[in-house]
């Protein structure tokens, strides 16, 4: 089976990290999303593909899966730490 989502507590925060695809725009990734206060925070990193070519298709997405396998808490202890830096959220 393969795995779509992964669960991470960081900083005091329950952090989803899951594999996304956007047919419209043509572009596969890894979203990191949790919930604050007023608003959730959702935010990703793309691979585009072209949607005429299958391969190039298959290539994003094994992108995206080789991202997606190395995330660990390590690298969202870093990512969500940056964020919460950026838009001055109080731990």
């Amino acid at each position: 089976m393969e795995i779509w989502f992964k669960q991470f507590e960081s900083h005091g925060r329950q952090i989803l990290v899951k594999k996304v695809h956007n047919a419209e725009e043509s572009k596969v990734g890894v979203q990191y999303c949790w919930p604050e206060k007023l608003f959730e925070v959702d935010f990703g990193l793309w691979v585009d593909y072209d949607d005429d070519d299958e391969e190039s298709c298959e290539k994003a997405e094994k992108s995206r899966d080789k991202l997606f396998d190395s995330i660990n808490q390590e690298s969202v202890d870093s990512a969500v730490s940056d964020l919460i830096q950026k838009l001055n959220l109080d731990d």
